[in-house]
């Protein structure tokens, strides 16, 4: 706030060039005003800056899982906030889930798209790895929806179609996702979404290549996985379109408490709709919930998809892409920093990293991660 004795000349907006250490060194216009302003800025990165624990500072714990948990950090020399995702390696070693943790980190290291939630830093200690992440605070698709049943078309759609673009994204790096559900989808202050937890990632799959691993949710699971004849990418639109069907209803198309009853539903019941869905939506989803992956709507590309009338009709591709969509909901957010739309459970527990006990990991096994 300005003094008395303050003259008030303009404002200069400039942006530095930090990819490189060029001094700028220039006389700069002034906006609101007359005359320029001479300004001169330096920057020169820090060099093999290792990052620990010790460069976070500990906000608040925002989940948990059986690999470790997740908080709100603030990096101490930015003051940025982000998310810390601490994953303990004896845990990982013991399930035999190296592979699908080294996965993770290499996907998100890969990905550069609007839908997923991107990763900043990683690093290691003996005992544990950490991936540091955006942090996303919206809350998770499966809280919002839960609170209110089922969205709208209009809702749905637009939650889909971002999906189908980060879905897209993975693909074209031959990774298939395999654990799409309402829990790894999070929406981000503006009401925007953002896919999240990849650790069940499968990488290295080309179009032709297919995988008979068994993973995934109950209810999202395709029938060609629960069959184990093998499966491609197609799995991917199999449990977008159960998404979409569970997020315009309030369920899964084949729902059942009893899981082994839920998977014969799921290889045998017919698809059926409830009387004011409309006819494209009906459409849509019989398509990409065709048990016959050679056949389902997606196997030639997401383009398919995209060129469907319940897309085609109502999207805009090349604005969705930009975000210049305007979101159907905004979360209530008050801040970047608030993590109101995190479970109770979680924020009030004290944030720590807790220390693990000697875990004995051979050097071979510390090498691989």
């Amino acid at each position: 706030m300005m003094g008395n004795s303050d003259l008030c000349l303009g404002g200069v907006r400039f942006t530095p060039n930090l990819e490189s250490i060029q001094l700028m060194d220039e006389w700069l216009p002034v906006s609101g005003g007359s005359g320029s302003i001479h300004v001169q800025v330096a920057f020169k990165p820090n060099q093999n800056q290792h990052l620990t624990i010790d460069s976070f500072e500990l906000l608040k714990v925002i989940g948990k899982g059986s690999f470790g948990k997740v908080m709100q950090v603030r990096k101490r020399d930015t003051m940025r906030i982000y998310a810390l995702k601490t994953i303990r390696k004896a845990h990982i070693v013991s399930r035999n889930e190296v592979t699908h943790t080294l996965a993770e980190r290499t996907v998100l290291a890969k990905v550069n798209n609007p839908f997923i939630v991107p990763l900043k830093f990683s690093f290691q200690s003996t005992d544990k790895l950490y991936l540091v992440l955006a942090f996303v605070n919206g809350g998770e698709l499966f809280h919002h929806l839960q609170r209110e049943g089922r969205f709208n078309e209009v809702r749905s759609r637009f939650y889909a179609a971002e999906l189908l673009c980060a879905l897209e994204h993975l693909h074209s790096f031959n990774v298939v996702y395999r654990d799409l559900k309402p829990e790894n989808i999070l929406l981000d202050y503006v009401g925007h979404i953002a896919l999240c937890d990849f650790g069940l990632c499968k990488l290295n799959m080309s179009d032709s290549e297919t995988t008979n691993t068994f993973c995934g949710t109950p209810e999202y699971l395709a029938p060609e996985l629960l069959s184990g004849h093998g499966y491609t990418k197609c799995v991917d639109w199999w449990t977008l379109g159960v998404l979409l069907y569970e997020m315009l209803t309030g369920l899964p198309p084949f729902y059942d408490e009893n899981t082994n009853e839920m998977y014969r539903k799921i290889l045998q019941d017919p698809l059926r709709f409830p009387d004011d869905m409309g006819s494209e939506a009906r459409s849509v989803l019989t398509l990409l919930l065709n048990r016959d992956p050679s056949r389902r709507l997606g196997v030639n590309g997401a383009q398919d998809i995209k060129n469907h009338p319940f897309f085609a009709r109502h999207i805009d591709w090349k604005k969705l892409v930009a975000k210049k969509i305007q979101p159907p909901f905004k979360p209530a957010v008050a801040s970047a920093i608030d993590t109101s739309n995190f479970d109770e459970e979680f924020t009030s527990e004290v944030p720590q990293d807790s220390v693990v006990a000697d875990s004995h990991l051979s050097s071979t096994v510390q090498q691989q991660l």
